[in-house]
């Protein structure tokens, strides 16, 4: 798996290949933008709209950016993120920065089961 593969050119091939690219793409605009964009466009109306746009353009083109560099260097995402210039403490800022906002996920995830524990129990 060390060489690059060639593109598939039968049905199949490229149904094979689209399962994950599906998951890619539905992972680049979660539910997240779904849930702020709405609340921000309630609240604010049409103001905020160019702020919205700019964010989903801005993380389209870093995600695209980040795995091309990721891809051509063969580094994982985080080795990429480990040689941002700047300030290091064992790993690059940009790695501390994203190792907590990872362990923020954990209260997260452990708010929303408490959420549908909650539900469940209304439910009966």
């Amino acid at each position: 798996m060390n060489e690059i593969q060639e593109a598939p050119t039968t049905f199949n091939g490229i149904r094979k290949q689209l399962g994950p690219g599906l998951i890619i793409s539905a992972n680049i605009v979660g539910s997240g933008e779904l849930i702020v964009t709405t609340k921000l466009g309630a609240d604010v109306g049409f103001i905020m709209l160019w702020f919205i746009i700019l964010g989903c353009l801005i993380k389209v083109f870093v995600q695209l950016e980040l795995g091309r560099y990721a891809i051509s260097k063969r580094k994982t995402t985080l080795e990429a993120l480990n040689t941002v210039p700047g300030p290091k403490l064992v790993v690059s800022w940009l790695v501390w920065i994203w190792t907590l906002m990872y362990a923020a996920i954990f209260f997260q995830l452990s708010g929303m089961v408490g959420g549908l524990a909650q539900v469940f129990n209304l439910a009966g």
